[in-house]
C-alpha cells in the first residue's frame, strides 16, 4: 500500500447488532488526500455497519504516498 496511517480508529459495533447477535465483514474504499480521508465508499458487507466504518475511517491520519490514493480495508464485526 502506498499510504500509511499511524493513527486508525476501530469502528464502534452498532447496539443492535450486539442484541440481535450479528456479525459480519465490512469493505471500505477510502479517498486520501493530504493525509486525510476526504471520501469513504463502501464495497460490501451489512448495511447496520456502514455508518460505524464511515465515522472511523473519517477520522484516520495518514503519512506517504501520493497527493491523492485510495486504500482499501476490511472491517470484522464480532458479536463476543
Amino acid at each position: 500500500m502506498a499510504v500509511v496511517c499511524p493513527k486508525q480508529v476501530r469502528p464502534e459495533m452498532p447496539d443492535k447488532a450486539i442484541e440481535e447477535g450479528i456479525g459480519g465483514t465490512v469493505r471500505a474504499e477510502a479517498r486520501i488526500r493530504d493525509g486525510r480521508v476526504v471520501d469513504v465508499k463502501i464495497l460490501s458487507g451489512n448495511k447496520l455497519f456502514h455508518a460505524p466504518v464511515r465515522r472511523a475511517l473519517q477520522q484516520y491520519e495518514c503519512i506517504g504516498g501520493p497527493d491523492e490514493t485510495i486504500a482499501r480495508q476490511d472491517f470484522e464485526f464480532k458479536v463476543e
